[in-house]
């Protein structure tokens, strides 16, 4: 049942042709050992049938093509995808009866192998798709990554079922598998608790529709543009004037690096502290575009996401993946889905985040996710608190003590692991933001 990635083999004997097989060199040696003729052509017909066997079933092969198609093409950790394969026989007599099964790479959950329908000849004047069959299963997904799905595996037994052959028709074909976006929304919090805090949070988080701004009232405007509060507020009409504004800036620090002590034969495992930051960016990403904002990604390490060409790149010459509705948020996911924890080497992602940040007016939203505890960069991103507001800091795997400089410098910090989600990390960045204002 689980992901499985296999090549063709060549054809091999079944149980009932290794006793056939055997048989004949019983009577081969029997035959050399009582002088006797018939033993002897006995034998050699029993050996040579299960070779016989196989030899047919290299030369008889099937041809086939095959088309795959998945619904969606990309979809979230977790959940599963619908595919659905159009295998059509291309040669001039039908398909023998043979089972098939899906390859794939591990991570996939796809169905076991089952019998494959009988396909007709293939005839170039045949309307009645007769020459093709159509399969359907669902693939099951348990973790975020690029896989392929294929080829088709099809196996079939020669007619006396001596021999068994099996083969691989069709190429491969990549399915996304995406992080897993939670909704960063107060659940059943508190509201009379965590809605001013909250509130403050998100003061940013304005559509990138126009502004409303309200005006007196002219001849000619519209009626349905009255501005009722602000009329009551002044004593006179007011109507709701539309100001151009360009999209606000987000800014979110993803620690990448693979920790200093982790040996080679770890750097491929799944480290689950990774996973729960990787699901941070997801939703906090998620969250700003949905809110308005250009969201950059910046990394601590040589940069692996990609985005549309952004303003941190023409601005200051530095490489920074960025994003913008309407399709900034799959653009980031498919980003996402194939991200991995590597040396940094003499990488500075402080330095980028410092670039990009420093060319603003004033302060925009920023937000480190950092991992693992062995982040080498915090004392500079501790500096760039001025030029972020709000500033939260989601420190997955370590604690608040361990991080001074991000706490000295005024960082919101949140510590977090792999058994908090995002939306209880917000959670709790709320609470901590609003006991901060009660005491400040």
């Amino acid at each position: 049942m689980g992901g499985r990635r296999n090549t063709a083999k060549g054809p091999r004997p079944t149980v009932r042709g290794w006793c056939v097989g055997s048989a004949g060199v019983v009577a081969l040696v029997l035959a050399a050992a009582s002088g006797r003729v018939d033993l002897l052509l006995i034998g050699l017909v029993l050996v040579l049938l299960p070779l016989a066997a196989m030899l047919a079933l290299v030369l008889d092969r099937p041809w086939l093509t095959v088309t795959r198609m998945f619904t969606p093409d990309a979809v979230a950790a977790g959940e599963n995808a619908s595919t659905r394969l159009t295998v059509r026989n291309e040669r001039s007599r039908a398909t023998p009866l043979m089972r098939w099964r899906d390859a794939s790479q591990t991570g996939l959950v796809l169905p076991d192998e089952a019998t494959l329908p009988p396909i007709g000849e293939h005839s170039l004047s045949s309307r009645d798709r007769s020459d093709r069959a159509s399969l359907q299963y669902r693939i099951g997904t348990r973790h975020r990554g690029a896989y392929e799905v294929g080829p088709l595996m099809l196996e079939r037994l020669d007619p006396f079922g001596l021999a068994r052959g099996r083969y691989a028709v069709g190429g491969r074909k990549p399915l996304l598998v995406t992080p897993r976006v939670v909704d960063l929304q107060r659940g059943e919090h508190d509201a009379s608790k965590s809605d001013g805090a909250e509130r403050e949070m998100l003061r940013h988080s304005i559509p990138s529709a126009d502004e409303l701004i309200a005006r007196e009232y002219r001849t000619g405007d519209p009626l349905r543009r009255v501005h009722w509060r602000a009329t009551a507020r002044h004593d006179k009409l007011m109507v709701r004037q539309e100001e151009q504004r360009s999209n606000p800036e987000a800014w979110i620090y993803f620690d990448t690096e693979r920790a200093v002590h982790a040996d080679h034969r770890r750097a491929h495992e799944r480290n689950e502290l990774f996973e729960t930051g990787v699901e941070m960016v997801a939703a906090l990403g998620a969250d700003l575009l949905e809110s308005g904002y250009v969201l950059g990604v910046v990394e601590s390490t040589p940069p692996q996401l990609f985005g549309r060409a952004g303003s941190a790149r023409a601005t200051t010459g530095v490489s920074a993946a960025t994003y913008e509705q309407p399709s900034g948020q799959q653009q980031l996911l498919a980003s996402l889905a194939g991200v991995r924890q590597q040396r940094r080497n003499r990488y500075s992602g402080s330095s980028v985040l410092s670039a990009v940040l420093r060319r603003n007016v004033q302060a925009v939203p920023a937000f480190l996710v950092l991992v693992d505890g062995e982040a080498q960069e915090t004392g500079a991103l501790g500096y760039l608190r001025p030029f972020a507001d709000p500033a939260i800091a989601f420190l997955i795997g370590r604690s608040v003590a361990e991080e001074p400089a991000l706490t000295r410098a005024g960082w919101l910090c949140v510590p977090m692991d792999a058994s908090v989600g995002p939306d209880e990390a917000w959670r709790r960045a709320i609470d901590l933001r609003h006991a901060g204002a009660e005491h400040g």
